[in-house]
């Protein structure tokens, strides 16, 4: 499949993974649909040392993160052995924090915060992510935040989680703009959008608009390791039925596009 590997980001599953006994029934699940690949987000507050036994248990491979935002800045060490214990070296936030976006200068100070903290991470083996969502298409001062964060960030060290959906909602076409992030990205988020009523809504991979299979082609030629489904509301479909589809959609797109 063209060197990608394919799998599951469990913020689509959180409601299913709130203690150790879900965590354990959702990775049995994936591992019986043939998903050997987790992003851990949003999930329930579970012990490090359990959380990475039951990974080892079922299998998985944690390739990304997403954690709060202040752990990189309060609790960096602790940070740091919890993804030794999942073998895990990509350490992501979901976004921007609040009181950094709006602002050219507050952009600024993230940019230089957070490059501070990729080149703490890449001293000790890791690698910061970054994750879009649409807001960072806004410009401010004539650029486009995206933009910034790509170029004025440090080359080793500091990536992207690129989210199609939210690519596409900000106002940009997913597999052109994914070539402004080559080399900078090991983790794509394939995420679909359908549209209702004249309204975009998130939908399982393959069942919805977006040209996936040229966002696919693109992650092949930016070097992209993982790409990870991910569903940020599944409407009146079990989040497990939703992610059963959505993976299942991501598979027959790798295998037609490899």
């Amino acid at each position: 499949m063209g060197g990608i590997k394919l799998g599951v980001q469990l913020y689509t599953l959180r409601n299913q993974c709130r203690n150790e006994i879900e965590f354990e029934e959702t990775l049995r699940m994936l591992r019986d649909i043939g998903c050997g690949v987790i992003q851990i987000s949003g999930i329930g507050p579970i012990d490090p040392h359990e959380k990475a036994r039951l990974v080892d248990k079922y299998s998985m491979q944690v390739c990304l993160t997403h954690i709060p935002f202040d752990r990189l800045i309060n609790d960096f060490d602790n940070l740091l052995l919890e993804h030794e214990l999942l073998k895990c070296k990509n350490i992501g936030i979901g976004g921007m924090p609040e009181s950094f976006r709006h602002t050219s200068e507050g952009i600024s100070e993230f940019i230089s915060v957070t490059s501070e903290i990729s080149k703490k991470l890449r001293d000790r083996g890791f690698n910061f992510c970054y994750h879009n969502h649409s807001f960072e298409f806004e410009v401010h001062d004539g650029k486009r935040t995206m933009d910034r964060l790509i170029e004025e960030t440090p080359h080793e060290g500091y990536l992207f989680v690129p989210d199609t959906y939210w690519m596409q909602y900000g106002g940009v076409t997913p597999q052109d703009y994914l070539k402004k992030m080559k080399g900078k990205v090991e983790v794509c988020h394939f995420k679909d959008m359908r549209i209702i009523e004249s309204q975009p809504r998130f939908a399982e991979c393959g069942q919805g608009n977006l040209d996936l299979a040229s966002c696919f082609a693109a992650c092949k030629a930016i070097g992209v390791k993982y790409i990870v489904i991910e569903q940020d509301n599944c409407y009146d479909l079990h989040p497990y039925e939703a992610v059963k589809i959505g993976f299942e959609g991501l598979r027959k797109i790798a295998e037609e596009n490899s």
